[in-house]
């Protein structure tokens, strides 16, 4: 792909957003890795992301959407193709009747749990303190043991590259840590159905699991979140510290040391690094206990 040339004939097209070639995704991405993108667009309108959409089809570029870069890891080769992020219009938040939020795609799920607890609005309590976008959380079902974002979304509008619709969570086949939201499409916005109580109640919940959080995740050194999936009915963090890997090491990336199921980056470690430490872990707690650890993080070579 000649990014230059794609670039242009989008701004051609009067696309708006930013633009920007060749940039290094360890900038976006929490753990700190990854390389370069041909292409970068930050859309920030509908009609930016239409444009951007209708031109790259044209070009017969790959694209993939990138929401807080917290649950995504590219490899050291980049991606070849264009990584788009919502931008603009799509951080919006405003409040809706019967205790509803409606909420941009891009923006930090940290904004929208902050918001509800202002206005006394509960449901998101448990999601607090974990990163990454609306969008994103959405698409993979963010959550924790005690509740997840499915449980407060009520409807998503979606973009399949000729029109957007609005649909109910009903028929988003959200699982754990999934969706069945159709490769292609970009999640714009969500309705989130909350309750009402009072903020100080809804601030005192949320404090109980800020703490829990401080207590049995690490801070400090990038990471991207929970590497791997739970297997049904048990904690692959809890496999991973009964199998002897806390602080395990591979290159710069190790096994913290806090949880096991957190993979940091102690400084300079490449994706490589990470793919090397998180197949070490499969391997050695599949011989410890017949259970094939999956990834929970979207790895991504383009």
């Amino acid at each position: 792909m000649n990014a230059a040339h794609v670039a242009r004939r989008i701004r051609e097209r009067g696309f708006s957003g930013g633009l920007k070639l060749a940039e290094p995704l360890h900038r976006h991405l929490s753990l700190r890795t990854g390389g370069p993108a041909a292409l970068f667009a930050e859309p920030d309108t509908l009609d930016d992301v239409i444009t951007l959409l209708a031109c790259l089809k044209e070009e017969g570029v790959p694209w993939v959407i990138l929401g807080g870069g917290t649950n995504t890891v590219f490899t050291n080769g980049g991606y070849k193709g264009c990584v788009i992020r919502l931008g603009g219009q799509f951080n919006r938040l405003q409040m809706g009747e019967n205790s509803t939020l409606l909420t941009g795609a891009a923006l930090p799920l940290a904004a929208v749990v902050a918001r509800a607890a202002r206005e006394g609005l509960s449901g998101m309590e448990s999601l607090v303190g974990i990163p990454g976008t609306v969008g994103g959380a959405v698409f993979m079902n963010a959550g924790t043991r005690s509740g997840e974002i499915a449980d407060v979304v009520r409807e998503i509008r979606l973009f399949d590259g000729k029109a957007s619709r609005w649909v109910p969570a009903d028929r988003l086949g959200f699982s754990y840590r999934s969706s069945c939201i159709p490769e292609g499409n970009i999640i714009l916005e969500a309705w989130l159905q909350l309750t009402p109580s009072s903020p100080e109640e809804v601030r005192s919940g949320m404090k109980i699991w800020t703490d829990q959080r401080k207590k049995t995740q690490p801070s400090g050194l990038p990471s991207a979140g929970c590497w791997f999936r739970n297997p049904e009915g048990d904690s692959a963090g809890r496999l991973i510290d009964e199998a002897g890997l806390k602080g395990e090491k591979f290159g710069s990336a190790q096994v913290s040391e806090v949880h096991g199921n957190f993979l940091v980056n102690l400084g300079g470690a490449s994706t490589s690094d990470f793919l090397g430490l998180a197949r070490k872990v499969r391997e050695r707690v599949h011989e410890r206990f017949g259970v094939m650890l999956q990834e929970e993080v979207t790895i991504i070579d383009g």
